[in-house]
């Protein structure tokens, strides 16, 4: 396949089973109260060998529903946080629609990966599976004010200590 100076992708396997969308059953649960399951198409099923060895995977993926970019958006759409460029976001109304989301892995039944976390809705396609490790940390990352902010909000409203415990900023020795 030829795509010139353009890249081009084939997805390795898609969400079975994903979050909810808006309006669907279980819409308001939080991604880390859901598990989700990804197929892994056969041909690539021989590249999953190892990978459950691992606690926690990257999962890269298509936001292929997405039909708008915006380059500059009102974080959650709340309107005390300043409107930013999409690049200083996670939002998915980006240029390119690639989604990377940090999962904890449950399990991995060849060609089911199980996993809680992933913001993704079933029927994604999904591009790469990574192995998170040692050189994906960061401890006590710097953010803006009001992603603190909204963090703080939401680690509380959703119990993250209780539902996602490996979440959040780390500080050395802790």
């Amino acid at each position: 396949m030829d795509c010139g100076v353009h890249a081009c992708f084939k997805p390795i396997g898609v969400v079975e089973e994903g979050l909810y969308r808006p309006g669907e059953r279980g819409a308001a649960k939080s991604r880390y109260e859901i598990v989700s399951v990804i197929r892994v198409f056969d041909e690539f099923v021989e590249g999953l060998d190892g990978l459950d060895e691992y606690s926690h995977i990257i999962v890269v993926y298509w936001m292929h529903e997405e039909r708008e970019v915006k380059l500059r958006v009102k974080p959650w759409s709340v309107e005390r946080y300043p409107e930013v460029g999409i690049f200083a976001t996670r939002f998915p109304p980006r240029p390119n629609p690639i989604g990377i989301t940090v999962v904890e892995l449950l399990s991995l039944e060849k060609p089911k990966v199980k996993v809680k976390g992933l913001d993704a809705w079933s029927g994604t396609p999904v591009l790469d599976l990574k192995p998170y490790d040692y050189y994906d940390v960061v401890k006590n990352p710097r953010v803006p004010w009001w992603f603190k902010d909204r963090w703080e909000e939401l680690r509380l409203k959703r119990d993250y200590r209780r539902v996602a415990p490996w979440l959040g900023p780390c500080v050395e020795g802790g």
